[in-house]
């Protein structure tokens, strides 16, 4: 009975949350957030969040502490570009642009977008999940810098290094992309690979069924609450909108399947012709949307997040981190360990590290105007960095696609002293 009652009670207070949540983004369906609208307008791909291609965004870097030397880098990342999942492999809105094209109906505009499109269905092949060779070459590119930045630890530590990738393709693949990239900047380095079941427990990991149902009400708001524009899409791709709709019947239905091949098609190596088809807004509630699903699912928000961050995955990555740190510490054999996942869980593992951007506690509605792709596009990592000095005091220093950031955990920062960071992560 009291099971029943503690379930009863949880249910509707978690109702109220929904509801209270609901209406408040119904509140705010007509408000933007300027910040993240800029963010869309300097690079439209940010507003897949999600399936953003990497960027190098230049940063300014905190001297190291007088007498401090880097000996050890535990690293995280996600996967590079991948291909999407399409429900027909793009084909529907393929056929679509090629009755236009045939018809004489579409604009200058809408021909470049016609051969984008068939170019990208050709390069998907039906092989959903496949990491494209912009992903390798992602993977190649932070290796290799990585490589420049720390190259004294690299040639005066053990020359050892450790990496291990969950048993998706496409992490296997970005760990050879990324290691073969040190090797080819120092030959003498000795890399171990691993992959299999037991390493799944501290290196991917992601939301449970209930979570996605619990957001479900939530999302689908915003979703229903901003339909794409097919007015404005319709007259970028038709000469004739009107007998361009005749043509293909469901104006949404084709906006729809447009604009999901429009987000993926960065990783392959597209320009934004196709997004260019929708409107800014669009691009613009898009972002919000798919910022909402991940820090809603992934992070530690207000509603959600002590559920998230409880999950084993979680505490396991941190306690991974912490063991091979230590070990590092106290003479070890490896100069870095490298780890290779999936974004779920880079995005839960920087969450619970209180990163500065991902570690505060948002609400549902706060979530709509997160900057995710700042800490989620392909091959988003984590790195973090120790030091030493001569008396065996150990600093931190942590990069976030390989920006130096701060945490809302400690003060201070950038370098922070281990044993403090350390129990925090625990």
């Amino acid at each position: 009975m009291f099971n029943f009652l503690y379930t009863f009670v949880s249910m509707k207070r978690y109702l109220l949350i929904i509801v209270s949540a609901l209406v408040s983004l119904m509140a705010m369906a007509q408000e933007k957030d300027e910040r993240l609208m800029a963010d869309i307008c300097e690079n439209p791909f940010r507003c897949s969040v999600v399936l953003d291609p990497y960027e190098v965004i230049p940063a300014s870097e905190t001297p190291v502490p007088k007498g401090y030397k880097a000996f050890y880098i535990s690293h995280y990342g996600r996967h590079g570009s991948r291909s999407d999942w399409p429900a027909d492999g793009y084909r529907g809105a393929l056929d679509m642009f090629t009755r236009a094209h045939n018809a004489g109906l579409l604009t200058a505009q809408g021909e470049k977008a016609w051969v984008t499109l068939a170019d990208i269905v050709r390069l998907y092949d039906d092989m959903g999940g496949r990491l494209t060779p912009l992903g390798a070459k992602e993977h190649s590119g932070i290796a290799h810098r990585m490589y420049l930045r720390e190259k004294k630890l690299f040639r005066n530590g053990s020359r050892r290094i450790r990496a291990v990738s969950s048993t998706s393709q496409r992490c296997i693949i970005s760990m050879a992309a990324f290691t073969s990239e040190l090797r080819a900047m120092d030959p003498k380095l000795k890399i171990g690979w691993d992959t299999g079941e037991k390493l799944m427990r501290y290196v991917s990991g992601g939301d449970t069924p209930d979570i996605r149902q619990d957001t479900e009400p939530c999302l689908r708001a915003h979703a229903e609450a901003h339909p794409l524009d097919t007015v404005t899409f319709m007259a970028n791709v038709f000469t004739d909108p009107e007998a361009g709709r005749a043509l293909i019947g469901s104006a949404q239905d084709f906006a729809k399947r447009t604009f999901e091949a429009a987000i993926a098609s960065g990783a392959y190596e597209k320009d934004d012709t196709l997004l260019r088809l929708f409107s800014m807004d669009d691009l613009y509630w898009h972002a919000e949307y798919s910022a909402m699903i991940l820090y809603l699912r992934e992070c530690n928000s207000v509603e959600f997040g002590d559920r998230r961050m409880a999950l084993p995955e979680v505490p396991a990555a941190m306690k991974d981190f912490v063991d091979k740190a230590d070990e590092a510490i106290a003479g070890g054999d490896y100069c870095a360990d490298l780890r290779f996942g999936h974004d779920t869980h880079l995005l839960a593992i920087l969450a619970r590290l209180g990163i500065e951007g991902i570690g505060e506690r948002l609400n549902i509605e706060q979530s709509a105007h997160w900057r995710g792709w700042m800490f989620s596009p392909f091959a988003g990592n984590l790195q973090m960095v120790f030091y030493r000095n001569k008396a065996g005091d150990v600093l931190v220093k942590l990069y976030v696609n390989e920006r130096e950031v701060c945490l809302t955990t400690l003060p201070g920062g950038p370098y922070y002293r281990w044993e403090d960071l350390k129990r925090t992560m625990l």
